[in-house]
This record gives C-alpha cells, structure tokens and sequence, in this order.
C-alpha cells in the first residue's frame, strides 16, 4: 500500500519537474529569436559599421513588411574585421529563425562567431538563399518589399548547441508532464 502511494506522487512529481523544464526551456529557444539588436540598417545603406563588446555568436537578420518579397536574390552579406581585414565565416541554418508581430516579418539568414573589436557589415551582390529557396521564391505571387521599409540587423544569438539543447529540453519537458499526468491517473485507477 505504501509503496503504490509513493509510486502515484513519484509519478505526479513528473508534472512540476516537466513544467519547470519546459519553462526554463521555452526562455532558452526565446533568445534565438529576440537577442539584443547591434545593428539595424535599411537596405538601401547598403554599408554600416558596428562594434561588438564581448565575444560570441551572433546572427544577420532581414526584416520587411509581411505578404511581400523580400530581395534575398539580390544580395550576399559580408562582414568584415576592420582591424584585421578579414572576412568572418558567415553559415546558414536549414530551419531558419523566423517571427512576425502581423505586420512585420523577420527571419535569420546567417550566423557567425566574433570576438570584441569594430567590424563592417556589406549588402554585394549576389544571393542570400540557395537555388532551390530562389525557385520556390519566384512561384510567390507577391509584390517585392519597398527599400525603404526593409531592414538588415546584426543581433546578439545563442549557439547552436544550446538552441538544440532548449529544442530538446522542451520536448522532455512535455513528455515529463504527459507522462506525470497519464502514469499518475492510471496507478490512481488501477490501485485504488
């Protein structure tokens, strides 16, 4: 008897441990998509400096106005260290970041690591997205966005592997208070 009980509140004390992970979870994967903004140019700028305090990983971001195309085919961001001259290895996602507040859409497009120091920011020509993204782009019956209402920013990101590591504990999280609730109801019923 003593022992089913402590098996029911073992299985019930699931819910709060799934619920405290998913939350602390939850706020991990939130700072992909809201990190600090270092820099925000319109597109029409085309060039910009900035400077970073500390060293970490941070992400290029376009922002435009939701239901129109956004010009992606018609540049490639470089950054470069203005102390050095070197350019910063710039990689994409497959699953890229993305949010809209209903009138304005942003999304991730490349990431980089970068140490204190000033750096420049330039829009050349060329194309942000793979063929297939191009392709699948132009089949959009969209109009294009206007210059001056999209933007570039240069954000503050998380690694990869703590973007996954949220990603994960999310759905462990879940599955901890699924678990909690559904092993916790049947000892209940089937116990007694």
């Amino acid at each position: 008897m003593r022992r089913s009980i402590a098996i029911r509140f073992l299985f019930l004390g699931l819910i709060p441990l799934g619920t405290a992970l998913l939350i602390f979870s939850v706020r991990l994967v939130r700072k992909t998509w809201s990190g600090k903004v270092i820099l925000e140019i319109p597109y029409t700028l085309k060039s910009a400096e900035f400077s970073l305090d500390k060293p970490g990983n941070y992400a290029i971001w376009h922002q435009g106005r939701f239901f129109t195309r956004a010009p992606l085919d018609e540049f490639r961001p470089e950054v470069t260290d203005l102390s050095t001259g070197d350019r910063l290895r710039l990689s994409s996602r497959l699953f890229r970041p993305h949010g809209n507040n209903g009138r304005n859409a942003r999304m991730e497009l490349f990431r980089f690591k970068a140490l204190p120091g000033t750096y420049r920011l330039e829009l050349k020509e060329g194309s942000s997205i793979s063929g297939a993204e191009n392709r699948l782009i132009g089949t959009i019956p969209a109009k294009r966005v206007e210059d001056e209402s999209y933007f570039i920013q240069i954000r503050e990101s998380l690694s990869r592997l703590l973007s996954l590591t949220g990603i994960i504990g999310m759905v462990l999280g879940g599955l901890c208070i699924t678990g909690g609730l559904v092993s916790g109801i049947l000892t209940f019923t089937t116990h007694g």
